[in-house]
């Protein structure tokens, strides 16, 4: 299928480029790859390896960021040297590097995203696709959970293989009665399983209830001692069965059943899907992502899981009165579609994605713009008569100071000026946009003069209206160009308010710094409260220092002459006290001396 231009005739043929990696899921990436060049697309594909591959851990981790680097390079040069309609990508971190390699060239491609998980990783919300292709409409409801703007997202349908989506349109019953299938007909899928696991499985099927009413269909693919093992054992359990392996009535098969037991790998949900069947799905702890497809079937209604082989014989009889399902449309044929349209349109797509970047960033300038006008309003000096706002809820200057934070800076000066530079580099975004389109509107214009001279007439005419689209995107651009310079104006101003109100802050911080140690050191009461006591002057003796003088000079009053030594003294008594100097003396005096000093008026 190609897709056609608004005038009618069919649209060039678009050059895709598919990058996998490690953690794409060949299930998912083989339908795609053949459905793009069936639809006589120009394929090329990179592989990136290791650097989109999955896992959450440390090493994970490292792993992705040291070959992310080699990875972008490999996908930049790729980009310059055979510039694609479309790049399409299978896992999130190989669609992250090409979209960071796609913004690094002069003519970018716009990034289709093919999400065949049930269950979408938190990383695919970092990928920055243009378009997200997602498997059924519960995969596209978890992509706008988790940020995905859901424009972007389009519901393709399962990815698996094209001869099960075109089985899908057989009738059930004349399948049925073409392979001779009685009862109901439940299908198994043993490849891989092993011999082991494969007699345990047929045990528990010839034990179930509907055993005897029920047709197994097994399917061993290329797996010989599985194979050999339900040679041996289902005649002896007396099971009604049929084997086959590869061969190409295996789609009509898959189509005959009702109900598919299979482990839910992604090939195996594809198929189910494709052929409406219900899925007994066999949980394998040792299989990675089984467990979380398990539920994301079951949460679907599209199936059950078996948790243990004891439990198959059960959840066979469950789904074998669960309601039908319809057969899921063919996903891969629908993004070949969708790689035709957008490639057909891919300015569009690519400008579509720049748009919304300059939105928000012109957002972000506007807040920054604002609570600069605040902040320069709320630290300018004081003038004529202004309004402060209050409780009448009148705006004013203080209208704008919800802008401003606690401290009344606003917003700082190195985020304006990250602002500042990312502005600027989407002014450069904007400017090489314009002459890209400048340029291929002269190239158009040239294209239509040729095939006219040489009487081509509608592809001159489709060139013109090419032409002219181009010239609109040009003028377009300018437009967006002159109202970023008016940013640029406003954040630089933005800039220097931010800067002045630093210094005028930082100084008043200062200044209220020094005021308080000031005050401090000229504080005579050694505080702020007015009970604290009195700092003695310089030179003043206190109390204390006069009591313990008084003690020294053996109780005289300060400035009076020594007392004479009681040794000097003619006579003593008998207790060698001496009889000059009445004991208790010392004591006296300087109890007086404190009544008299408190009773004396302290100065103020």
């Amino acid at each position: 299928m190609t897709a056609a231009e608004p005038g009618g005739a069919a649209a060039p043929t678009p050059h895709v480029l598919v990058v996998t990696s490690a953690g794409a899921q060949a299930a998912v990436v083989v339908p795609v790859l053949a459905a793009l060049e069936a639809s006589g697309a120009r394929v090329r594909a990179l592989d990136v390896g290791a650097a989109g591959g999955g896992g959450a851990s440390v090493g994970d981790r490292l792993r992705r960021a040291l070959l992310g680097e080699s990875a972008e390079r490999r996908l930049r040069k790729e980009l310059e040297l055979n510039p694609p309609d479309v790049a399409v990508a299978f896992d999130p971190h190989a669609t992250q590097a090409l979209g960071v390699a796609r913004d690094q060239v002069a003519t970018p491609a716009p990034v289709v995203a093919i999400v065949g998980e049930l269950d979408p990783s938190r990383a695919w919300a970092e990928a920055g696709a243009d378009r997200y292709c997602a498997c059924d409409p519960e995969c596209a409801v978890a992509l706008a959970d988790l940020g995905v703007e859901g424009e972007r997202v389009l519901v393709t349908g399962v990815f698996g293989p094209r001869a099960w989506a075109d089985a899908a349109r057989d009738d059930r019953a004349a399948l049925r009665a073409r392979f001779k299938l009685a009862g109901a007909v439940v299908l198994v899928e043993v490849a891989g399983l092993g011999a082991e696991k494969t007699a345990q499985l047929a045990l528990q099927m010839s034990l179930s209830d509907a055993a005897d009413g029920t047709t197994y269909l097994f399917d061993a693919g290329t797996d010989v001692d599985a194979a050999a093992v339900l040679r041996k054992q289902v005649p002896a359990l007396g099971l009604r069965a049929k084997l086959f392996g590869a061969t190409a009535d295996a789609p009509l098969l898959w189509r005959a059943a009702e109900v598919a037991v299979a482990v839910p790998r992604a090939d195996a949900l594809a198929k189910a899907a494709l052929v409406g069947a219900r899925l007994v799905a066999l949980v394998d702890d040792t299989v990675p992502g089984v467990v979380a497809a398990s539920a994301a079937i079951e949460a679907r209604r599209r199936g059950v899981a078996a948790r243990s082989l004891l439990l198959v014989g059960s959840a066979i009889d469950a789904m074998a009165r669960a309601p039908a399902v319809t057969p899921a449309p063919d996903g891969a044929d629908r993004v070949a579609d969708v790689c035709w349209v957008v490639a057909a349109d891919k300015r569009a797509v690519v400008d579509e994605r720049h748009a919304a970047a300059r939105a928000e960033t012109r957002e972000r300038v506007r807040a920054a713009t604002s609570a600069a006008q605040a902040q320069a309003r709320v630290v300018a000096a004081p003038g004529e008569l202004e309004d402060l706002g209050g409780g009448g809820g009148l705006g004013g200057a203080g209208a704008g100071a919800d802008a401003v934070d606690d401290d009344g800076l606003g917003m700082d000066r190195d985020a304006l000026a990250r602002l500042h530079a990312e502005t600027r580099a989407r002014k450069a975004d904007l400017e090489r946009a314009m002459t890209q389109a400048r340029a291929s509107a002269d190239g158009l214009s040239r294209l239509a003069e040729s095939a006219r001279g040489a009487g081509k007439l509608d592809e001159a005419r489709q060139a013109e209206r090419k032409a002219d689209a181009e010239r609109a995107r040009m003028h377009g651009l300018l437009g967006e160009l002159a109202q970023i310079e008016t940013e640029l104006i406003e954040l630089g101003r933005a800039v220097e308010a931010a800067g002045s109100a630093d210094a005028r802050a930082t100084a008043a911080r200062a200044a209220r710094s020094a005021a308080g140690a000031s005050a401090a050191t000229d504080d005579p009461f050694g505080g702020a409260g007015g009970g604290a006591p009195r700092r003695p002057a310089p030179g003043a003796t206190s109390i204390e220092d006069q009591l313990a003088a008084l003690k020294r000079q053996g109780g005289a009053a300060p400035g009076a002459p020594p007392r004479p030594s009681s040794s000097s003294s003619s006579g003593s008594s008998p207790g060698g006290r001496s009889s000059a100097t009445p004991a208790g003396t010392v004591d006296d005096e300087l109890a007086a001396l404190k009544r008299k000093m408190a009773q004396t008026p302290r100065k103020k």
